[in-house]
């Protein structure tokens, strides 16, 4: 590697850190910065719909004014109503709620196709331009923020739509809101894609200067491919994208392009990776959708086609080539390297992700965003990684690339930690549950004066239980505990493995009598209940238990856990199989 290379690569990376890292401080300050949100109202009913277009008197629709005695019929959401027939027009309406806002605006995730929008018969909002047969072209998906007139809380708005495409109509969801927490939401929105994005494109870089520098160039290439159709596709999917540059067909052209080269950039690279017979149908397969993508290009930026009615053709096409490519490679499996497997299992995550998002956008599944940025985020990492394994031989920069990649591994797994409260084995809460909640319900407890009672118990003689029918055996006995502590005790009270066979449930409101009952019914329970391993019944286990309730029998809330175990040491050195309360054993 030459010096000079070394220099473009080093300013290459340190430029798209420091922008990536610009934009993202950027987004969060901005939403920081937003207003205290008031009540949001969407808008699922009392909706209607009536086809056809209005005729113009005096330039206001005629179907807006209150002396319109046409028929109109309910709908439950303003999208494709029943009897289409070829119709391209359609209108809508409904009555905007009643609210205390003080910027209130109307958002819509999308309308198929144009649209106008009107209050007391005035237009207040235009997405596209209709010529005189009520027709117009199609000028993207954006969503839209429609401004609501003063004084226009409970009165009709009308929406005036026309759609040559699949669908006709408002899609995805319709919401009365402040402006400023509809802001502060499409920055939240945002933000996932653009994580993604600018990882991808820092992925595309890195590629680009790996194949200027390695023999193996084409795997590189089909990296470079794959990362920047991924950037394309999750940016342009990026709310926020519209704040910077109100250029919605721009972005749309982007995310098709995008979107477009998906499947040419994963059959390039599992070309890349796969020796076997199938590799001619890889070849074809992005050879095809790189040509598809041209073409569509050429159609619709030459105005022989939109670029609405490329996306369901190009839809069928990409769902029969993932089914096209996966199944012949899913043959590969058994005999597959690891890094191979990792590539197949990424690629069936992200197939489902894509498949699940076409469902939606054609209406067969419920509306719902689909995380696919964060599938794409998958196969880019696995495709990454396997990069890296095969290309070792420039270890400064590999080593570099894998430092970022573990630091964002490294992230995600810290934050999997602080959401992780389960214990394994007896799906119960674990301890570190055990001591957060302890210490919020002794304060609840101590500050609204509500009784606390707290239980600790343990299995008698697990360990020789455990060495004489093996861990397995003991396993399955705590287990079996878990199940009883389920059973026999309130779904308001709240059961921890606090470790090893030590187990510890804390009970609000209740009293030392209702603690003792229950604990009765766990140790009968667990006591008649026989663990079975293999077929065989083995002997049953025992619990001992001591309880504390405050206030009765304990002065200090934040000492339950110290008396409650003091009790289940005499009911220990009673003779086990027993429960021992506080003020018993005091």
């Amino acid at each position: 590697m030459t010096a000079s290379v070394e220099h473009r690569f080093e300013t290459i990376n340190r430029l798209c850190r420091s922008v990536f890292a610009g934009c993202f401080l950027f987004l969060i300050l901005l939403s920081g910065a937003s207003a205290a949100r008031a009540d949001t109202v969407v808008l699922d009913k009392g909706w209607e719909y009536r086809w056809g277009d209005s005729p113009m008197v005096e330039g206001v629709p005629e179907w807006t004014r209150p002396e319109d005695k046409g028929q109109w019929r309910a709908i439950d959401f303003p999208s494709n109503p029943p009897g289409r027939e070829g119709r391209e027009n359609v209108w809508y309406r409904t009555t905007l709620p009643e609210g205390n806002w003080r910027d209130p605006v109307l958002y819509i995730f999308s309308i198929d196709l144009i649209a106008e929008v009107y209050v007391d018969g005035k237009r207040i909002y235009h997405y596209g331009e209709f010529d005189a047969e009520g027709k117009g072209a199609f000028a993207g998906w954006p969503w839209h923020m429609i401004t609501l007139p003063a004084h226009s809380a409970g009165k009709p708005i009308y929406f005036r739509v026309f759609s040559n495409y699949l669908d006709i109509g408002l899609w995805g969801e319709v919401k009365v809101m402040e402006r400023m927490s509809l802001l502060e939401q499409i920055i939240g929105d945002s933000i996932e894609g653009l994580i993604v994005g600018g990882f991808s494109i820092l992925i595309a870089l890195l590629a680009l200067v790996f194949a200027l520098m390695q023999t193996g160039w084409r795997t590189f290439v089909a990296v470079a491919l794959y990362s920047v159709a991924t950037a394309g596709m999750v940016i342009s999917k990026s709310p926020a994208n519209l704040l910077l540059l109100y250029k919605p067909l721009f972005w749309d052209y982007v995310g098709a392009v995008g979107y477009f080269l998906m499947p040419a950039a994963m059959a390039l690279l599992l070309e890349q990776w796969f020796n076997s017979p199938v590799k001619r149908l890889y070849n074809w397969v992005w050879k095809f959708h790189l040509l598809f993508t041209a073409g569509a290009l050429v159609l619709c930026l030459g105005g022989w086609a939109e670029l609405s009615h490329i996306y369901p053709v190009f839809d069928a096409v990409f769902a029969l080539t993932l089914v096209m490519l996966f199944v012949p490679t899913l043959g590969l499996f058994a005999s597959a390297s690891y890094d191979q497997r990792a590539i197949i299992l990424a690629y069936a995550v992200l197939s489902i992700l894509l498949l699940l998002d076409m469902g939606v956008a054609h209406g067969v599944l419920p509306w719902g965003q689909v995380p696919v940025a964060w599938g794409a985020l998958l196969f880019s990492l696995s495709v990454v990684v396997i990069a890296l394994r095969f290309f070792a031989r420039s270890q400064r920069m590999l080593q570099e690339m894998n430092i970022l990649l573990e630091q964002q591994v490294q992230e995600r797994t810290e934050e999997l930690k602080k959401l992780s409260y389960e214990d394994p084995l007896t799906g119960l809460k674990n301890r570190r549950y055990f001591d957060e909640v302890m210490a919020r319900e002794v304060a609840l407890a101590a500050r609204q004066r509500r009784p606390l009672s707290l239980l600790i118990c343990d299995i008698d003689k697990f360990k020789d239980f455990n060495d004489t029918y093996g861990h397995t055996a003991g396993d399955e006995a705590l287990r079996r505990v878990a199940c009883k502590m389920r059973e026999s005790f309130r779904q308001t009270d709240i059961a921890c493995r606090y470790g090893g066979e030590e187990f510890v449930i804390i009970m609000p409101d209740a009293s030392s009598e209702d603690a003792l009952k229950r604990a009765e019914e766990l140790r009968r329970a667990v006591s008649m209940d026989s663990v079975v391993i293999d077929g065989q019944t083995l002997e049953p286990v025992t619990l001992s238990a001591g309880i504390a309730s405050w206030p009765e029998n304990v002065s200090e809330a934040d000492s339950l856990l110290t008396s409650a175990d003091k009790a289940l040491y005499s009911a220990k050195r009673s003779g086990r199989d027993r429960v021992v309360s506080v003020q018993l054993v005091e």
